[in-house]
């Protein structure tokens, strides 16, 4: 079936159809199974084989429908170049897209784009601004790099050694309150 004028629209039809019997609509459209499938695909079990190809196409159609959590696997399969070429630039993309939905792993993720200069301008406080984001929302990588930063006075951080200690306490909380919440 040809739909012409809206461009990935069969996709997102063929990836709603293979998620049907998978849980609820949410907002855009795109059915919670849906993500969880993707997921799965990513990953495998002992049930399901990894298909890299088949996780790509339904975190994409996902994401195009306003998905944070699909825009951030999307990002990082971009960034790893998984069923993909490594493309930076989508990368950062999708990274900004869910970063900007309050995600704090694609804030983490994204922050380090910027550090690196990888699909983005390199920019230590852009870098920075998006590591204290996910670091209020707890997230204990975003917090360690904090503590690293303020330690050596690095990734847009001034140096701040008793600051530094305390991040480094406060990470050590936000991994275990992570860890016990898995």
């Amino acid at each position: 079936m040809k739909m012409p004028g809206i461009p990935g629209l069969r996709t997102l039809c063929v990836a709603l159809l293979l998620s049907m019997s998978c849980g609820v609509v949410l907002g855009g459209g795109v059915q919670a199974g849906s993500l969880e499938q993707a997921r799965l695909y990513l990953r495998g079990n002992s049930s399901v084989a990894v298909n890299l190809p088949k996780a790509f196409a339904l975190f994409s159609s996902a994401a195009k429908a306003g998905d944070p959590q699909a825009a951030y696997y999307l990002g990082m399969m971009y960034r790893n170049g998984m069923a993909v070429a490594v493309d930076a630039k989508a990368a950062a993309h999708w990274l900004t897209f869910a970063a900007n939905r309050q995600m704090p792993a694609a804030m983490f993720a994204l922050a380090n784009l910027y550090l690196h200069g990888e699909g983005v301008r390199r920019d230590d406080l852009a870098a920075r601004r998006w590591i204290e984001k996910a670091a209020d929302l707890e997230y204990p990588d975003a917090v360690m790099a904090m503590a690293i930063g303020l330690r050596d006075g690095s990734m847009g951080f001034e140096r701040n050694e008793a600051l530094s200690e305390t991040q480094m306490r406060f990470a050590q909380r936000a991994l275990e309150r992570r860890q016990s919440e898995h």
